[in-house]
């Protein structure tokens, strides 16, 4: 019965066994694997021929040349000129005349007035207007009406000065024939009577005219003041029609028709696509590499294409945090420049020198860059070559050739 249950454990040991030889050959075999153990090698340290009558390849001789060191700076393209466009005033918005994408022109340089893009109710500004100028008219009434009774009383004054030169005048002759006694007392009595009424005719006529002079003074003031209301009625009424800043395109727009409008409330945003830039920020360290005014190489990776761009301004300020100062470059009107595109600008850092050879010299083995170098005496030897930035036909090479080496171009 033992030996039965010695055979069973046994067996059971063995199976497990063989469970973990085949798992540890898998396991070696993959790593084998992985680590190109079953790949055709290739050989790169023998040459191809070793004959000294060896047909001569086209070649190329490896030289060194000296390109500009460029500091790559990255930003985004902003429009010259960007706007939120508000309302003035709280109104309903009646009607919207644009949609997000429509061009609109702003009216400079005298092209026409500028584009309507929404409309807002105007009925309670426009009772407004009315009523403004009809206080207006009311107060002009009361003006005219003053000015006619100034003209009516400044006649009454001119009639009363000349009737108290005649009593004036009377009463001085009544004064002398009193003296003389050809008039008795009640004759003077009389004239003194008729001068001191008809001086106290005039000086209330005179003052009668001071009074509307002042009304007309005071009326004239009204005026001016419902002048400036009936003004600012009709401003508000020109603030009921939205229109648009400058030339431009509708980037978005927030309200619809219906929709209730107020004061600082953005309802349409416009920019001028053709006035392009990219909004760059500068590290410290190139600020003595650039000046206003430089001519700099921006690549726009989205649209796979490089523009002459001008550095037009450069903010004086350096953000703490982050030890950058913002620049504007300018970039030429392009319809493909799209707001909020992703841009690198290239700042000149001096020059630096690398050897180089044909981009046809270079030939790829899976991840590998190789060259065939040319010895006269040796013939033909493959090498592998780290490979640089390109510079048209040319390419840049890091490590594996030295100046004056030949390569074998196809």
């Amino acid at each position: 019965m033992s030996e039965r249950s010695d055979q069973k454990k046994m067996g059971r040991f063995s199976r497990e066994a063989l469970k973990i030889a085949a798992v540890v050959v898998t396991l070696v075999g993959l790593m084998v694997w992985l680590a190109g153990g079953f790949a055709r090698k290739v050989d790169t340290g023998r040459p191809e021929s070793t004959s000294p009558m060896e047909e001569r390849p086209k070649t190329a001789r490896v030289e060194r040349r000296s390109f500009p060191l460029l500091m790559e700076q990255v930003g985004t393209v902003r429009a010259q000129s960007e706007a939120q466009v508000s309302s003035r005033i709280m109104a309903q918005v009646k009607e919207i005349r644009v949609r997000e994408g429509d061009l609109v022109t702003g009216g400079e340089g005298g092209g026409g007035p500028a584009a309507i893009l929404a409309v807002l109710d105007d009925a309670e500004i426009q009772a407004r207007v009315a009523q403004a100028e009809a206080q207006r008219a009311a107060v002009e009434k009361g003006v005219e009406i003053a000015r006619a009774r100034l003209v009516s009383t400044r006649a009454q004054v001119e009639s009363a000065r000349a009737n108290r030169e005649r009593v004036v005048s009377d009463h001085r002759r009544t004064e002398g024939l009193h003296r003389d006694r050809a008039a008795t007392g009640q004759q003077l009595e009389h004239a003194r009577a008729q001068k001191d009424m008809v001086e106290a005719q005039l000086r209330a006529l005179l003052k009668e005219a001071q009074a509307a002079e002042s009304d007309i003074g005071r009326s004239l003031a009204q005026l001016r003041q419902m002048d400036a209301a009936v003004s600012e009625a009709r401003s508000m009424l020109d603030h009921t029609v939205i229109r648009a800043p400058f030339s431009g395109k509708v980037l978005g727009k927030t309200v619809d028709v219906g929709d209730m409008a107020a004061p600082g409330q953005p309802l349409f945003y416009l920019d001028s696509p053709l006035r392009p830039e990219l909004h760059v920020h500068l590290s410290e360290s190139v600020l003595p590499s650039v000046l206003v005014g430089q001519e700099l190489d921006v690549r726009i990776d989205a649209l796979g294409r490089s523009f002459s761009g001008k550095l037009r301004e450069i903010q004086p300020r350096s953000d703490p945090a982050t030890r950058t100062l913002l620049a504007r470059v300018s970039l030429p009107p392009d319809r493909e420049l799209v707001n909020g595109m992703f841009g690198r600008v290239q700042i000149p850092q001096g020059e630096y020198d690398s050897v180089v050879v044909p981009k046809g010299a270079l030939q790829e083995v899976g991840q590998l860059t190789l060259v065939t170098v040319w010895h006269p005496h040796r013939g033909k030897e493959r090498r592998f070559v780290t490979p640089g930035p390109g510079h048209g036909e040319l390419v840049e090479i890091l490590s594996g050739l030295d100046e004056g080496e030949e390569v074998v171009v196809p």
